[in-house]
């Protein structure tokens, strides 16, 4: 759509556009080097958002290792092929404590990766990235401004950023952090202070550097129930508050000390009790607050929670969207778009994006459905 950009922009600012986005927002159809652009079961889907979605392009700032300069720490990389389809790559780093390394899988067939193995695992390892030398730099955001200028109006911009808990999770295997947390508690929040005192330069130095923008924070589900379990963590508002909120609220503070833009929070995994802690903060996007057909009101009970000024981004799951019926996806959508109530700032999304290829009928149908329903809602 040629006007993303500024009927996004006229929704943040609680202007009435006269319709319902809809965005696969993940996807950049206009990326011809994307993973979805080299695929031709793809190419209906890439058109069809072209004409008929509000779209956005994700820009992920340099920021060097551990967010010290880059150059200023070596991280050797070597790849391996190890089947006709797929290569490992494995990075090293060498510290005054010794070596870290991460090996992760990729393949011609998906966007993801899979990592073999983490950066850490063990305490001794959280000691090595604490010994890490730091120099503080300003990233470079000339790319990020290129683009931009490239796409014009078609596209609204998304910076996007971890906070400490969104490096610390990318750390460890699946549910490591959790488990570390509770046997290595000091060093899991010397690691936290040290990854806020990093990010927060670089949160300053973005902010001062773009304008109009939407900067979205990504982290929080990984110190949310399941990823910590309850059954362990009877204290797990107490971990949200003093491991998420506490210097996200910081981080967002900097962030509006700087330039107008808008900023977006990302959490998977909501839970109903910790909504309000993250609302206050003062963010303007909370997303994805997802529908399924086990849980048909989560849409509903974040507007309520979160009241008409909040921009809401939600929708279908992406595991319903490639399995349910079109039927099924399409009355998701609809109860989306009406729990929304009264509030303009809405904008349907799914949960995630199709990662691997071909991308299946069904999937390509019911996304159709998904963008069609948003098209011929009325009010």
């Amino acid at each position: 759509m040629e006007n993303s950009r500024q009927e996004i922009l006229a929704l943040l600012r609680g202007q009435p556009i006269g319709k319902i986005p809809v965005s696969l927002y993940k996807i950049d159809p206009y990326d011809d080097k994307s993973f979805w652009a080299g695929h031709s079961s793809f190419q209906r889907l890439l058109e069809k958002m072209k004409r008929e979605c509000h779209n956005f392009y994700f820009f992920r700032p340099p920021t060097g290792f551990f967010f010290s300069a880059p150059g200023s720490i070596e991280v050797k990389e070597e790849k391996k092929q190890d089947t006709k389809i797929s290569e490992v790559v494995t990075l090293t780093v060498e510290t005054e404590k010794g070596t870290l390394t991460r090996s992760a899988r990729t393949t011609r067939l998906s966007s993801e990766q899979w990592v073999l193995k983490p950066w850490i695992t063990s305490a001794h390892d959280i000691e090595k990235f604490l010994s890490l030398p730091y120099t503080p730099y300003t990233p470079d955001m000339s790319k990020f401004f290129e683009k931009q200028s490239l796409y014009g109006n078609k596209s609204m911009p998304v910076i996007s950023l971890p906070d400490p808990a969104g490096v610390a999770g990318t750390l460890f295997a699946p549910g490591d952090l959790a488990k570390f947390m509770l046997e290595n508690e000091k060093l899991i929040a010397e690691l936290f202070d040290l990854l806020f005192e990093r990010l927060q330069n670089v949160y300053k130095s973005i902010s001062l550097q773009v304008h109009n923008a939407i900067i979205r924070i990504r982290g929080a589900e990984y110190l949310t129930p399941p990823a910590i379990p309850v059954e362990y963590f009877h204290n797990y508002r107490e971990v949200f508050l003093n491991y998420v909120i506490k210097p996200d609220t910081k981080l967002i503070n900097t962030l509006r000390s700087g330039n107008l833009n808008y900023i977006c929070y990302h959490w998977h995994d909501m839970k109903e009790d910790l909504v309000p802690y993250v609302v206050r903060m003062g963010i303007d996007i909370l997303e994805p607050a997802i529908n399924t057909v086990e849980f048909p009101v989560t849409v509903a009970k974040v507007r309520k929670i979160a009241g008409p000024e909040i921009t809401i981004m939600g929708g279908p799951a992406l595991e319903e969207i490639e399995f349910r019926s079109s039927y099924e996806i399409a009355q998701v959508c609809k109860d989306s778009i009406v729990q929304n109530g009264r509030s303009t700032k809405f904008i349907l999304i799914p949960s995630g994006v199709p990662s691997s290829i071909p991308l299946a009928a069904q999937t390509e149908e019911n996304l159709f459905t998904m963008i069609d329903v948003a098209r011929e809602f009325t009010f």
